[in-house]
């Protein structure tokens, strides 16, 4: 997804799904959470989202919020890159247009200069355009193709003619845009990774009391009752009880206060807080999605997922605003063709 129209396409796709009770689609984190009566298949849904051109697949969580920070961080740098690289030849294309002679060689010089940006920065919106207009569809990237293209193409057109060109133009709505996309990346990228953030305070293993053996085990086969060892500077496990020892515990994980607290037998202890004194041995009470911090991350992803009223209020519109952009676009075209007569001033308007 690369907008908010997207999000609210695949929204309403997937409400109109029959057995689909409700949906939330969450464009930072690439997610959607549907729930569904029972029997309805999971193929049914990807198939209807692959239908307009998008690609659904079952939640993975604990892959998933790598695989989203990941992608975010890459998308950060290939933006930032193509940014640059559009930046080059973008600069020197303006300062022809706004300082160079209106003569034949400068308008060449600028249309050389941002074809590179047009379509090799610009592929990225060319493409998913195309993909839109495929599935009768369009969205922001829509916009940009359009505006860019339009732009690009009138000054190719009237290049022999040495009418007026909008070479620089057509390069700055795609070096703006994408110099937008890195920022766009960087948020999401941001929002996404404070989830990521809160599992990696989890332990990854443990050690369990077996027979009076310890025994080395990943924290995902731990069971309640199983008993832990926990000695000084490891995390906690999962949520538990002291059954012996005698310790402090870093709890700010769980409420900002740095102050250790100590813990007895019998004592309830918070899995991924940090034993900083002696020996425990924990019994497991809660493991898996029951624990404390699994709670936090949902709440978080809840929060991340939920929708303010100013938030519904934008969608209703975005889903009409591209339809309504272009159809504007169009109208001051054709006004300024009737009452102004010079097409140039007409595409850069419309383009505007």
């Amino acid at each position: 997804m690369t907008c908010a129209t997207c999000a609210v396409r695949i929204e309403r796709v997937l409400s109109r799904h029959e057995g689909v009770a409700s949906v939330s689609v969450n464009l930072a984190g690439a997610t959607a959470a549907v729930r569904v009566d029972p029997g309805v298949a999971e193929e049914s849904l990807v198939e209807a989202v692959g239908k307009i051109g998008y690609r659904l697949a079952p939640r993975d969580p604990e892959g998933e919020r790598r695989d989203v920070v990941d992608m975010y961080s890459e998308e950060e740098r290939t933006q930032r890159r193509r940014f640059l690289i559009a930046a080059l030849f973008t600069a020197p294309a303006m300062i022809l247009h706004l300082f160079g002679p209106h003569q034949l060689w400068n308008s060449i010089a600028q249309g050389l200069l941002v074809t590179p940006v047009v379509f090799w920065a610009g592929a990225q919106f060319h493409v998913r355009a195309w993909t839109q207009l495929r599935n009768r569809s369009a969205n922001m990237d829509t916009l940009i193709s359009l505006g860019s293209l339009a732009a690009f193409l009138y000054s190719l057109a009237i290049l022999p003619a040495h009418g007026e060109v909008f070479f620089e133009t057509s390069g700055m709505i795609i070096t703006l845009i994408t110099l937008g996309k890195v920022f766009e990346a960087r948020a999401k990228g941001r929002a996404s990774s404070a989830v990521h953030r809160l599992l990696e305070l989890g332990a990854g293993e443990a050690t369990l009391l077996v027979d009076g053996r310890e025994q080395r085990v990943d924290v995902d086969q731990i069971f309640p009752g199983d008993v832990m060892v926990v000695r000084p500077g490891e995390r906690i496990p999962t949520d538990g009880l002291v059954v012996d020892g005698l310790s402090t515990v870093n709890e700010s994980m769980l409420t900002g206060e740095p102050r250790p607290v100590e813990k007895a037998p019998g004592d309830e202890v918070v899995g991924a807080t940090v034993n900083q004194g002696g020996r425990l041995l924990v019994r497991a009470t809660r493991v898996g999605s029951d624990t404390t911090l699994a709670s936090i991350v949902s709440l978080v992803e809840q929060a991340q997922s939920s929708k303010a009223p100013i938030q519904r209020l934008a969608d209703i519109y975005s889903a009409r605003f591209v339809q309504a952009v272009l159809a504007i676009a169009l109208l001051v075209f054709i006004l300024w063709m009737i009452f102004d007569g010079d097409p140039g001033r007409a595409v850069s308007v419309a383009v505007a």
